[in-house]
């Protein structure tokens, strides 16, 4: 669907089936009625371009805002905010109250005259963007990193961000105040016994208290403490299966949850279809009094002590036939949803390409960390999906379909969520038109 109007530059109204007031729009438990929706969109690079290498032609990089206006129409305004899809899709974080939003740029914008991934240089920028003004989204401050910038967090207090700098293993904590970042303090994992420190994920606990960090080339996941403006190693670190990347913390922070996507090598060599991601939950332990008895019934030492901090796997489940790098938790902390590209992104004359994506939907036992596969439900023509929230009453999510047929535009698309059902997902309305390049999702709070 195309838009139906256009402001200036920035800004598209966009039609989502019927238009209705907000009042009857939250009636008809419409998705998202009391939330705006973040993207972002990567310009250059086209769903093909993961396995042949080749950008597309070229459009700029955009945060895009979506909101109602009055009559229930959907509205996008767009903003030049530099970003890249080749990395895990945690490359953005809004502030609690919805009205700042601060981007990574882990590979900079290509020459005019590039024609392939490889002659992208990394990138080296921090974005802060004001979102008070839903129709008019501005950048108020670009910061030069150390390193290229690759996961992003933001510390529950709202004054702290964590940044990681993947290729060289180090986090930069950056001072957040009056909407503007300060100098960083950087400082390496200062994790033992690691040979590879690529680190492309951080979250903070919620307690603030605690951070955890996925190392893809270790396959490990770490935890590290916040004290006296340092984060420090927490207990020992977990082992996943392979290229461990996207994770998320259970809402009590009990548990951390962590998508693999458990293949390494070339992956054009590899047999699509062939290969499922993992989902990884890790009981994560905060106390640093010894849990356990002193001696165990299978160690024959009598000096054996348990360690002070003892993480532990909960669950391993698979996740989907293919790529899962993002899921969604829902608001609940009831359901796991992993978003799986399947071979969507392959050519179309691939032998494992895939006309479709997939939703995964695992349960979790909110106590225990268990886990248990509920359904799949088939995404008919959706390339490329890597962005995925659910909406605040956890009965929709919206997804990311980067782009359209034969490289168009994008769009977002919205399902209901009906975990009891013959299929837990059904598509809703229509979809709303995006960028080619449409790759991360979140809500704000509006």
């Amino acid at each position: 669907m195309s838009p139906v109007h256009r402001f200036n530059h920035s800004t598209v109204l966009l039609a989502f089936g019927l238009l209705v007031s907000p009042s009857v729009l939250a009636a008809q438990n419409a998705p998202f009625a009391n939330t705006d929706l973040v993207a972002l969109s990567d310009g250059a690079m086209v769903a093909t371009g993961y396995i042949d290498g080749l950008l597309g032609s070229r459009a700029p990089d955009l945060l895009s805002v979506l909101s109602r206006s009055a009559d229930g129409t959907w509205v996008r305004s767009d903003v030049d905010v530099s970003n890249s899809v080749a990395t895990w899709p945690n490359v953005l974080a809004v502030t609690a109250d919805g009205q700042i939003a601060i981007s990574t740029e882990p590979f900079a914008q290509p020459a005019e005259d590039a024609r392939e991934f490889s002659e992208i240089e990394q990138g080296n920028t921090l974005t802060v963007i004001d979102l008070s003004d839903r129709a008019n989204p501005t950048v108020t401050q670009t910061v030069e990193a150390a390193g290229p910038p690759t996961a992003i967090d933001i510390h529950p207090s709202g004054e702290l961000i964590a940044v990681t700098y993947a290729a060289s293993g180090q986090i930069a904590l950056y001072p957040f105040e009056d909407r503007q970042l300060g100098e960083p303090t950087v400082q390496d994992l200062g994790i033992e016994d690691i040979d590879n420190t690529f680190v492309p994920e951080i979250k903070w606990h919620p307690s603030g208290e605690f951070a955890a960090v996925t190392l893809g080339g270790a396959a490990r996941i770490a935890f590290l403490r916040y004290a006296d403006g340092v984060l420090e190693p927490w207990g020992a670190s977990i082992s996943t299966a392979p290229l461990p990347g996207k994770g998320e913390w259970s809402a009590d922070g009990r548990h951390f949850l962590v998508t693999t996507i458990n293949i390494t090598g070339d992956l054009a060599q590899l047999g699509y279809g062939r290969t499922s991601s993992l989902l990884t939950v890790v009981r994560f332990d905060d106390n640093d009094a010894p849990d356990s008895v002193p001696r165990r019934t299978n160690d024959r030492s009598p000096t054996f002590e348990s360690e002070p901090v003892q993480h532990a796997v909960a669950a391993v489940a698979p996740f989907g036939m293919g790529y899962v790098e993002n899921f969604a938790i829902s608001p609940d902390g009831a359901y796991v949803v992993g978003l799986n590209m399947v071979a969507s992104w392959l050519p179309k004359d691939h032998p494992g390409h895939t006309d479709y994506s997939e939703l995964t939907v695992l349960e979790i036992d909110v106590e225990t960390g268990a886990i248990q596969a509920i359904g799949a439900t088939r995404l008919p023509n959706v390339t490329l999906p890597q962005g995925i929230v659910f909406d605040d009453e956890g009965r929709h999510v919206a997804v990311t379909s980067y782009q359209g047929p034969d490289g168009g535009p994008g769009q977002i698309e919205f399902w209901s969520f009906t975990p009891d059902g013959d299929d837990p997902f059904a598509r809703v309305g229509d979809a709303i038109p995006a960028p080619r390049g449409v790759h991360f999702l979140t809500k704000v709070a509006r």
